[in-house]
């Protein structure tokens, strides 16, 4: 009888000044299910941006040859016009179809960054420099990868998915309300188990001075910091990975994950970003 083995997840390599690197490996070593969806949306966004367009690039866990999903970032050019609402409207109607044609890929995220989201001139953090600069491989254009430096760890990376964390429950548990099929409950429970495992990591994460994406690692390097809460990570970790179909028992989740989560989130913030700002200082 064949057991099946969860593959453990990894840390990110680090240069000599404790630096994040890039993680992705070569091209030609991802899987082709996971390249052929890159290359589907390479070309819904040429079709879409035209001129304005840069570069693809793939992310996620697929771009370091692991399975749990993809993400897809589109870099549009210097001067390109980029309306947040309209292109987001964009990015899930595509991540949602390639979802149905290819569903043995999982997860899938697609974002658009614009050049100044990237190459920030106020000397602000840039929350698309750091996902580009330490998990990504260019599927088309010019490869931009190469000019970014690696990526230091501190308070700066770690506001966003600080910040976030109230927004995303609250917008998960309005999904599992007004879901009406089990793959919409089990796609906004899943969500809701991310955003904790996120913020959880984020809280250590200048502590610990190391940086990994992947779930089980993010789990437990916050309950050797938080050894009390060793069953909510878990409980986390389990809606994240194998996310619930029944609607009542996530938002059960949603509404402990926040009333344990929230203060250590709001301690953070009040210390390190009392004026909630989206961005700090790099």
């Amino acid at each position: 009888m064949g057991h099946t083995v969860r593959l453990r997840g990894a840390f990110w390599p680090q240069d000599h000044w404790g630096r994040v690197t890039n993680a992705a490996i070569a091209r030609d070593q991802i899987a082709q299910p996971a390249l052929e969806a890159a290359d589907e949306v390479a070309d819904a966004a040429l079709e879409r941006f035209g001129e304005q367009l840069h570069s693809v690039y793939l992310s996620g866990p697929a771009a370091r040859g692991r399975p749990g999903g993809l993400a897809v970032f589109v870099l549009l050019r210097m001067g390109a016009s980029h309306t947040r609402g309209v292109a987001d409207g964009w990015e899930h109607a595509l991540a949602a179809q390639l979802r149905r044609r290819h569903p043995r890929v999982g997860r899938i995220a697609i974002a658009v960054f614009s050049w100044k989201d990237v190459f920030t001139t106020d000397a602000a953090f840039s929350p698309a420099r750091f996902r580009l600069a330490v998990n990504a491989v260019c599927v088309a254009g010019r490869n931009m990868t190469r000019m970014l430096a690696p990526q230091r760890l501190d308070a700066a990376v770690m506001n966003g998915d600080i910040l976030n964390f109230r927004p995303r429950m609250l917008n998960a548990a309005g999904r599992l309300g007004a879901a009406k099929s089990p793959d919409r409950v089990r796609a906004a429970a899943m969500d809701a188990g991310h955003a904790v495992l996120a913020a959880g990591f984020a809280l250590i994460l200048e502590r610990e001075q190391t940086y990994t994406e992947d779930l089980d690692l993010r789990r437990d390097m916050f309950t050797l910091n938080y050894p009390n809460r060793t069953r909510d990570m878990e409980q986390a970790y389990a809606m994240a990975t194998r996310p619930s179909p029944d609607a009542m028992k996530a938002l059960v989740f949603v509404d402990a994950a926040c009333r344990w989560m929230t203060p250590l989130t709001d301690s953070w913030l009040n210390a390190n970003n009392p004026q909630r700002a989206d961005r700090l200082k790099a």
